[in-house]
């Protein structure tokens, strides 16, 4: 019910949604769009693999910083620092760029791989943060939007850096390139999250904890948050015109008072009822005053005077003792100037160590001490070994800090890696993943390389107008994407299988392609494949590890896979830069995705006989 409201009555921000799809557009198409300039990287006799391992890095680095730059979302967001911190992610896209077109062939993929997947990670970390919690009613909407630029991306840049490089040159092109990616900064400038809008408690990504803080600060009570804690009330605004409800009124002070907002005023409360009380005529009744008698008027005269002499005996007692003690004082002090001149006056005396009393330590005895070969010997070792151990404030405080990296290190890998590896789930989402991730820095990069080995040779132009095919039937997929968000997502896992398994048809159909015409087939056949994977693979690994071990797994999915990415295109590497070698990659990685599909075929099979076939054998059973 809640959420029907909040879908119907939640705004579009279309200025918001337009820069979110133009960020979309640009910033994961140099990558989609690589396989252009590793076309051109060949004729300049740079090898294969080199070209090969930019989008590598660039993803490596991406998936290592995406939890880390996650969560510096949540905590430095806000009115301004989500443009802030994706205004630094665009220089760092920007200046990886223009760096590029001035260092070798041999250093681009270390400088744009590194820089550019920072910079990447960073901005999609904000995207992500700002799309949650301003379309949290209509994520599923707004995510495949997002994935319809990427398409859009994914059609036009080839055309654009094909253009820039035969005007510009090759290495003058990174610069203008870098100019087009720098218009994207008025799309960063309106990443902003609406917080007037007051969002319940449920819509937090930190829902489990979101709500338990808003038990202990009393918010959300009158929410539809339901609970078994009493709500506390402020008692600054008890009112005591009305005792029946004097919770839930606010105080209404009349006109000849004026009250101050810092001064904070008792308030007296009239007569109780059982104080004013009227007759059946509506006089007021006084309450009854007890009559007073001569006998009780004595009996406490008498008691006032007993008390009185008691308290007079205490007192003289008490100004007897002190006199006592003052002659003793006086009888015990002995005048100086009346002692005789032979009798030396010592100023410290020696007093008997006893368990009462200590000899005090004089200033001499201090200075012997401190003169004395030993204490010298100390303290100067202690100087020495200060010296050597914590030689400044400065050094101190860069420990702390490598403590402190050291420590989050450990929080974010290797914990939830140790947690990971002991789950039998994490590792079929873990192949998923590397299935999305591999087609997009093998399969999606090496196609217009695959297309200049084609027999006749598919000119660059064509094989352009391919790519913008390839991103065309990934659009055709996206189309049902509001199909999608109204489908459960136990029924994810079925539509990410089938697109690993169309996905591994276009792989092998690429990896034989020898025309024009098979060439154009597998491309079709691939991105439709691609579209359904990358769209279904995050919320089908979330329904499948389970809602609550979700977050636990998420980074050491993406570093794991990242890490094997790595590894693949390392491996291929040995390969592709003999005869055919692209096409030999690819025939590799379809095995790879059959083995993956065999894999998630069993889960799904499983699964439906869990939930289909077993749930109806046992009402048959109950039935009979």
């Amino acid at each position: 019910m809640e959420f029907n409201t909040r879908a119907h009555g939640a705004t579009w921000r279309w200025p918001l949604l337009l820069s979110v799809v133009l960020l979309n557009i640009c910033l994961p198409s140099l990558v989609y769009a690589y396989g252009v300039i590793l076309v051109h990287l060949d004729e300049f006799h740079v090898p294969i693999w080199v070209g090969l391992s930019t989008p590598t890095i660039y993803i490596l680095i991406y998936n290592f910083t995406q939890c880390w730059f996650r969560e510096a979302a949540d905590s430095w967001g806000g009115a301004v620092g989500y443009r802030v911190m994706a205004t630094l992610g665009l220089a760092m896209v920007v200046a990886s760029l223009l760096i590029c077109a001035f260092i070798p062939f041999h250093l681009q993929p270390l400088v744009y791989g590194i820089l550019g997947g920072l910079g990447s990670s960073l901005i999609s970390a904000q995207v992500d943060a700002v799309v949650f919690d301003t379309y949290d009613s209509r994520l599923g909407i707004i995510r495949g939007v997002c994935f319809a630029g990427q398409a859009v991306g994914q059609a036009m840049f080839p055309h654009i850096i094909v253009a820039l490089i035969d005007a510009y040159g090759y290495s003058y092109s990174y610069i203008v390139l870098a100019g087009i990616i720098l218009q994207t900064l008025p799309a960063i400038l309106l990443l902003r999250v609406d917080e007037s809008i007051q969002r319940p408690i449920s819509y937090s990504r930190y829902s489990d904890l979101a709500k338990t803080y808003a038990v202990f600060s009393n918010e959300g009570m009158d929410k539809n948050f339901y609970t078994n804690e009493l709500p506390l009330h402020d008692l600054s605004q008890k009112y005591w015109k009305s005792p029946d409800d004097n919770l839930h009124k606010e105080p209404d002070f009349s006109e000849d008072f004026e009250y101050d907002d810092d001064v904070v005023a008792t308030i007296t409360p009239p007569p109780s009822p059982e104080e004013k009380r009227k007759n059946i005529f509506g006089v007021e009744i006084l309450p009854e005053i007890p009559e007073e008698s001569e006998e009780s008027e004595c009996e406490e005269e008498e008691k006032d005077a007993s008390v009185n002499k008691k308290r007079l005996s205490v007192a003289i007692k008490r100004l007897s003792t002190l006199g006592d003690s003052f002659d003793d004082c006086i009888s015990k002090q002995i005048r100086r100037d009346s002692q005789p001149d032979g009798i030396e006056h010592k100023d410290y005396t020696e007093v008997e160590v006893t368990y009462d009393n200590v000899s005090p330590v004089t200033d001499i005895q201090r200075e012997k001490i401190f003169n004395s070969f030993s204490f010298r010997c100390q303290s100067a070792y202690a100087s020495m070994r200060r010296r050597m151990w914590m030689p400044s404030y400065r050094i101190y405080t860069i420990r702390r800090r490598l403590t402190f990296f050291m420590y989050n290190i450990n929080d974010t890998f290797i914990k939830p890696l140790t947690r990971s590896l002991s789950c039998w789930k994490f590792y079929p989402s873990l192949l998923l993943y590397f299935a999305r991730l591999s087609l997009t820095s093998v399969a999606m990069v090496s196609l217009s390389k695959i297309a200049s080995e084609m027999h006749p040779r598919i000119a660059i132009s064509d094989a352009n107008f391919l790519m913008t095919l390839y991103g065309f039937t990934w659009i055709c997929f996206l189309l049902s994407t509001p199909w999608l968000a109204q489908t459960p997502k136990r029924n994810f896992k079925y539509v990410a299988l089938a697109g690993v398994v169309i996905s591994t048809l276009g792989c092998f159909v690429l990896a034989e392609a020898d025309n024009h015409d098979s060439f154009s087939i597998g491309c079709v056949i691939a991105g439709f494949g691609y579209g359904a994977v990358s769209c279904c693979w995050e919320t089908a690994v979330q329904d499948f590890v389970g809602a609550r071990k979700w977050p636990k797994l998420h980074s050491p999915l993406e570093t794991i896979s990242g890490t094997l990415l790595a590894v693949f295109v390392v491996g291929i590497s040995f390969i592709v830069d003999e005869d055919r070698g692209l096409q030999t990659a690819m025939f590799i990685l379809a095995i790879t995705l059959s083995v993956i599909s065999f894999i998630w075929l069993i889960i799904s099979i499983c699964y439906i006989y869990v939930t289909k076939l077993k749930s109806v054998r046992i009402g048959k059973r109950w039935l009979f």
